[in-house]
């Protein structure tokens, strides 16, 4: 009875569930993260190096230096990627690793990881970073990673050097199928295959040609460029990159925290939640259907408002005519026991778990019937949360000091609103003193409402309604048939007499709206 309407989320079902899952998510997500720190301090350490290189425009603005260079077109980032995982590369980097470092099983653990990467087409070990424009003109930087510092290093210088090689025997392709295509027009003239027709002079022409273009081949071949040039060398990584102990375990934790709250969310929606025709099969009235109320009660004036309107009000006077109708026609002779004066019926009102409505079911029931008529004693027998005394004098307010405390053990609080009084035990947790306090006290009223623990939770709870007249037992919709189930044994075993249910929080009860009751604005009508 203290949630939002049927359309809002129902906020205190996932804060339930939430707190139900809190402890076993919160030590599992501690348990693996202690043990993913552990195994990630074990783990090798691995250190990165990280090298740069160049990538310019062909060509300059001096005429004169284009005319004796020759360069390779700039490449777009994709190709640079797969050319740095090609054959030709890593065996270029590789040879150039064994020969810059010593034997050693760090260096033979990385050239083994190199030739995985190339088969497997990954890169684990070196990586390529293109910071470049829409003409392919900027920067790569190549990283690798490695047991040792200094592996780490050569390794990333080996693979620029190795890149820069593959670079300029591109260029080189240009020059070389030149320098082919001229030594084959000379084998022609060599052989007499294009001598016919041309007299001796054109054939010396044509042959000082071809010597002069080989000779400027030669030259061009000493210049040749590619568009890569190295642009920074990589330093000595001092610190490690993994393992990272810290940083891994609370990534787990983390994880283990979100998917653990997925996964009760969801354990939660395939719990069976107690239904109408659930309660039906336990053979004992169910007397009303409690709708959700919108804004939290923080106080029982609050509740009384809510109360005296609408669907809650209705449902109320359900509950009220149902109970007295069971009181009034139960068993042990109560009804000739009420036609002579002679016996108050005393309830004690409780539900399966904490958190189900109880105590707000019982503030509402008493102004519902004090609204009606009656007198009505309400007992906080509830003596670890004394919810009754929080409800009736909440604490931002002054709390009254009891107005009486009868010789049997009961602190009294009178009118609390008319009709209503309020009375707790001085005696503790004493079952058969609160009960015989309660009989004394409730002499003067016409019913007495009993507010205790939990029925699974609190064992008292039961030796207490085995002395009062009966149980009436509140179902929160979200709780659990299981649990339900449950305290309905436990009231058999103990042969409590279950007077009926109350389905609190029940959306249901919203479907069809409320008939009447809403507070009358102005003057009654007149009805001639």
């Amino acid at each position: 009875m203290t949630m939002s309407g049927p359309t809002d989320l129902n906020l205190s079902a996932l804060i339930a569930t939430l707190r139900r899952a809190a402890v076993p998510v919160l030590v599992v997500g501690a348990l693996l993260a202690i043990l993913t720190y552990v195994y990630s301090s074990t783990r090798a350490k691995v250190y990165q190096a990280t090298a740069s290189i160049a990538a310019l425009p062909g060509g300059s603005a001096n005429t004169l230096i284009n005319n004796t260079l020759v360069t390779a077109p700039t490449l777009p980032p994709s190709v640079v990627a797969r050319a740095i995982r090609s054959p030709e590369v890593l065996q270029r980097a590789v040879a150039l690793i064994t020969s810059g470092a010593a034997d050693s099983p760090q260096r033979r653990n990385l050239t083994t990881q190199l030739d995985r990467d190339l088969q497997d087409g990954t890169s684990n070990v070196v990586t390529l970073t293109a910071d470049v424009n829409t003409d392919f003109i900027g920067a790569y930087e190549i990283s690798a990673k490695a047991a040792t510092p200094k592996l780490a290093q050569l390794t990333a210088n080996s693979f620029v050097d190795a890149m820069l090689s593959w670079d300029k025997q591109r260029a080189l392709q240009t020059i070389i199928r030149a320098r082919q295509n001229l030594r084959s027009q000379q084998a022609a003239l060599a052989t007499g295959s294009v001598r016919s027709g041309l007299d001796t002079q054109t054939l010396t022409a044509l042959r000082v040609d071809l010597a002069q273009k080989l000779q400027q081949i030669s030259v061009l071949e000493q210049t040749v460029s590619g568009t890569l040039s190295g642009l920074a060398s990589a330093t000595l990584p001092l610190r490690t990159v993994e393992p990272k102990p810290a940083r891994n375990a609370a990534l787990v934790f983390a994880a283990v925290i979100f998917f653990g709250v997925l996964l009760a969310f969801a354990l939660d929606a395939l719990r069976r939640r107690i239904q109408l025709d659930d309660l039906r099969e336990f053979s004992v009235p169910v007397m009303g259907m409690l709708p959700p109320v919108r804004g939290r009660l923080d106080s029982a004036q609050q509740l009384t408002l809510q109360s005296s309107q609408g669907i809650l009000r209705e449902q109320l006077d359900f509950v009220r005519v149902g109970l007295l109708s069971t009181l009034t026609h139960g068993r042990v002779g109560m009804l000739s026991a009420l036609a002579h004066g002679t016996h108050v019926p005393a309830v004690v009102v409780s539900s399966a778990l904490i958190g189900e409505g109880k105590s707000t079911v019982v503030a509402g029931l008493a102004a519902n019937l004090a609204a009606h008529g009656q007198r009505v004693l309400v007992v906080d027998a509830d003596v670890f949360r004394f919810q009754q005394l929080q409800l009736w004098m909440p604490r931002n307010q002054p709390r009254r000091a009891p107005d009486l405390q009868t010789a049997e053990g009961l602190q009294l609080w009178p009118q609390m609103i008319p009709g209503v009084d309020l009375a707790a035990p001085t005696t503790g947790s004493d079952v058969a003193q609160i009960a015989a306090a309660i009989r004394a006290a409730s002499r003067q009223y016409d019913l007495v409402l009993v507010d205790t623990g939990p029925v699974l939770k609190v064992a008292d709870t039961l030796a207490l309604a085995m002395q009062m007249d009966g149980l009436l037992l509140v179902a929160d919709a979200e709780t659990s048939r299981v649990q339900v189930q449950r305290a309905f044994q436990e009231t058999a075993r103990m042969k409590v007499n279950v007077l009926g249910f109350v389905l609190n929080r029940s959306r249901e009860s919203l479907q069809h709206g409320s008939y009447a009751y809403n507070p009358v604005q102005g003057n009654a009508l007149d009805v001639p």
